[in-house]
């Protein structure tokens, strides 16, 4: 319930805190780390305000101080600060009656020591009552900042929810007002369930499926409506994760302060991509007094983690701040022989230029190891599993994969006349990943005898994205609309490249393999590379109209043009060459939403989005860009002030152009390979979810999702209306939730979280494989040993459910991987 970040006016700003000196120091040193690539400009995101609550009915009874603060936050809508206050064994007289927001806390505070201090628009400050010989009066502890930003942000609001969002229009607009499917995946839902990775958090998001196939795990394709991601963003920005680059872009979710989730097509903030959603990683602003989280984890398999995270004003009036955080994680695997260590640098410096200019620039870097490449287990011959045990690895133990993720961003944001706000963002990103493992081949005809190969790629990646937009309200007949315009750039240079080529290949017994029989030693080869270059501009426009009291038009459009150059494989010298340009590419994108009462509003919504393919036919030409188009219509609801948010939607997506393997001319296996329009295909299907606070206390987010993604038109007969991919599922269930408890046992939160899919299969002519349906049950339990201090258990798989994340493939003798077993993992956390 706490909320933390930017002191507000007309609060004077605090003495610096004794771990401002740490914090200034740790930003000298990290910002010193990025300064080679710190060439880009010092900008910032100001704040954007939430409107305060007015009079209102209240009924909270006489008893537990902390249960009638949070009751009466939710009924009044307002942003409540309780961080670093202790609230234990206190007692309230309760609230009957109509009141105002500051009265009604003076009252519920009655007899408790504290007092409240109204921080504007909407944000509460509960602190200490404490009397001063010197003033002879009451004086106040200092304060704990709250955010202007605070119905976006979640870190503090203990919500599993936000107020609004922009990802989907770059409009502000609340969750209900939102003409198409949207989730959040807050701060506290990760602090509560241990979602430390962008993996962690797709498992957890309602309609988002994760494939892990690559040469690690963690190397993961994210889908949405029977379509792949094109994009993960950061900040609004989009960053590309097709082809190869889904092996550079990395997200450890220290940096994050909440990740939003577009469901549907999101040409017109996005450009080109596919018309699957978008995943908006939202970083973690400075504060301007003290922040101080620690903590540290240890589970099975030897997973060891630490994280600090540390803010507060650089200076004493709070203009400049600084925050820094950091994670290192050392953990083996429920597979034999691999172990993983991560490391993460995130510093961010922010600086109020003028009262209504605000400019930041910061960096991150992550860096991964794995050591023992695991790429899989093989399937006998006819698709039946081995049943082989889970910590089976057949690959070497001198494979190893290194990642490496720098980014460097700036940002700028000043507050017009008129409500009107302008914001300047850049990102650069430089990650690369080096690999060298070894592959197992099926032998024909054998059961128990495999092939096994070395080889070893490395690949790169540098992107540059920026975009600047500016958004205000205007009044046209009569009526207020808000509008945004704005232009983008993207260009993403990214190559891969053999590293590494075995002397020969050999032939083993699964039965009797040794991982470490066989040291791994390379010979010449020929080289092998591939290199891809992409810029891509975009002029926006959108608009929030207010066509009548219960009716909204969203109406926005995008201008875009594209170019991609490729060289195709190539051995020495690369022979570029322009694959696709688009010129003046426009995006449509519309919705309608009409409120039936305060809490409930249907919407319908349609867009466009366009997709360019680098891959090559038989003839060696670039297939046509995919073109998609989203249709959604749904209904919304949001009670308690926006802590509680519910939608329910039914979409059609049709899709043209879809690559699919050639295999009557370019059969797999083959020397070579080749693809095809596929036609048309169509996914369709229904969206449920629920999230935030339906009670006191009671945190839930989850949500139901059915699609039924096939082929409509192909030049094969036999495929129309067969299911594009038999490997997603059809249906998704997730669902997140925590209580805490009350009484005697107000030191206790408990928790619990299940995630259920359907069966996948994949066939070829005599080849079936399958997985079942699953449902996979998570424990977490957590006690507060002070207002500072928490112990927290999280327990995975409680039920230690067996089954397949990934199947495996007729030609392959890797591939198939288990889900994790059982696992347990031990947190102290503190928080100042």
């Amino acid at each position: 319930m706490a909320v933390q970040h930017r002191l507000f006016s007309p609060w004077t700003p605090p003495a610096l805190h004794p771990a401002t000196g740490a914090v200034r120091a740790a930003l000298a040193v990290l910002l010193a780390m990025g300064a080679a690539g710190a060439t880009l400009p010092q900008m910032a995101l100001a704040a954007e305000a939430s409107q305060a609550a007015t009079v209102r009915e209240y009924s909270i009874p006489a008893g537990n101080l902390r249960e009638a603060l949070a009751s009466f936050a939710i009924a009044a809508g307002v942003n409540l600060s309780t961080q670093g206050v202790a609230l234990d064994g206190l007692a309230t007289p309760g609230l009957q009656g109509r009141h105002g927001v500051t009265a009604g806390l003076q009252t519920l505070l009655q007899g408790s020591g504290l007092e409240v201090a109204d921080g504007g628009k909407g944000n509460y400050l509960l602190r200490k009552i404490k009397t001063s010989t010197a003033d002879g009066g009451l004086a106040s502890m200092p304060a704990v900042v709250v955010s202007a930003e605070a119905d976006r942000a979640t870190e503090g609001t203990g919500l599993y929810t936000a107020r609004a969002m922009s990802t989907a229009t770059g409009l502000n607009l609340s969750q209900r007002h939102t003409p198409q499917t949207v989730s959040v995946i807050s701060r506290q839902q990760m602090e509560d369930f241990d979602l430390t990775t962008l993996q962690d958090v797709a498992r957890a998001t309602p309609g988002i499926y994760g494939k892990t196939q690559g040469v690690s795990d963690q190397e993961t394709r994210y889908f949405a409506r029977g379509f792949a991601l094109s994009h993960v963003n950061v900040d609004g920005l989009p960053l590309d994760v097709t082809d190869f680059n889904e092996r550079n872009v990395s997200a450890d979710m220290l940096m994050y302060d909440r990740v939003e989730v577009v469901r549907g097509a999101t040409g017109l903030m996005e450009g080109a991509g596919a018309p699957s959603g978008s995943i908006n990683m939202i970083r973690k602003r400075p504060t301007a007094t003290p922040l101080l989280n620690a903590s540290v984890h240890a589970g099975s398999w030897q997973d060891r983690q630490l994280t600090v995270d540390a803010s507060n004003a650089l200076n004493a009036s709070g203009s400049v701040r600084g925050r820094v955080a950091a994670s290192l994680r050392d953990s083996d695997s429920f597979v034999d022989v691999v172990g993983n260590r991560n490391g993460t640098v995130y510093a961010i410096l922010e600086a109020d230029l003028t009262p209504s200019t605000t400019a930041g620039i910061g960096f991150s870097r992550q860096h991964s190891r794995t050591d023992g490449v695991f790429v899989g287990l093989p399937t006998l011959p006819d698709g039946r599993h081995m049943d082989l045990p889970r910590s089976t690895f057949l690959n070497n133990a001198d494979s190893f994969q290194k990642r490496d993720n720098n980014v460097v961003f700036a940002d700028l944001e000043t507050q017009l006349e008129k409500g009107w706000r302008s914001r300047f963002a850049i990102t650069h990103i430089d990650a690369s990943s080096s690999t060298r493992n070894t592959t197992n081949s099926r032998v024909g005809g054998e059961t128990f005898l495999l092939e096994q190969s070395e080889t070893g790629w490395k690949y790169n990646t540098q992107q540059v994205v920026a975009d600047w937009r500016l958004s205000g309200p205007v009044t046209w007949f009569g009526r207020r609309h808000d509008v945004i315009v704005g232009a983008s750039y993207r260009h993403d240079d990214s190559d891969a490249a053999q590293s590494w080529e075995g002397a020969q290949t050999r032939v083993f017994d699964l039965r009797h393999w040794n991982p470490h029989a066989y040291p791994m030693r390379g010979a010449p080869f020929e080289p092998f590379n591939w290199g891809r270059k992409t810029d891509e501009k975009g002029i926006y426009a959108a608009g929030n109209f207010s066509l009548a009291d219960p009716l909204r038009l969203v109406l926005g459009g995008r201008f875009g043009w594209y170019a991609q150059d490729v060289t195709g494989w190539y051995a020495t010298n690369p022979a570029w060459r322009r694959s696709l340009t688009e010129n003046a590419k426009f995006t449509p994108y519309a919705g309608l939403v009409y409120d039936l009462d305060r809490h409930h509003s249907v919407y319908a919504s349609g867009t466009q989005i366009f997709e360019p393919q680098s891959v090559l036919d038989v003839k060696g030409n670039t297939l046509p860009p995919l073109s998609g188009t989203n249709l959604e219509a749904g209904v919304k609801g949001e009670y308690f002030g926006g802590r509680l948010n519910a939608s329910g939607a039914l979409f059609r997506i049709k899709q043209n152009n879809r690559a699919m393997t050639d295999e009557v001319n370019c059969p797999t296996g083959g020397a070579i390979y080749c693809a095809r329009a596929a036609g048309q295909v169509q996914s369709e299907g229904v969206d449920l979810q629920l999230s935030g606070s339906p009670l006191p206390g009671w945190q839930i987010a989850g949500g139901y999702t059915y699609v039924l993604a096939k082929y409509t038109k192909d030049s094969v007969a036999a495929n129309v209306g067969q299911r594009i991919a038999t490997d997603e599922p059809k249906q998704l269930f997730k669902l997140y939730t925590t209580v805490q408890l009350r009484g005697s046992l107000e030191k206790w939160n408990l928790g619990a979280s299940v995630t259920a899919q359907d069966k996948i299969e994949r066939r070829d002519k005599a080849y079936l494989t399958q997985q079942g349906g699953y449902a996979i049950v998570g424990l977490t339990a957590g006690y507060r040993i002070s207002e500072q201090l928490q112990l927290r258990v999280n327990i995975d798989n409680v039920l230690d459910r067996r089954y397949y994340q990934a199947l495996g493939y007729s030609w392959s003798g890797g591939l198939e991987r288990y889900g994790a077993p059982r696992s347990v993992l031990v947190s102290l956390n503190y928080k100042l």
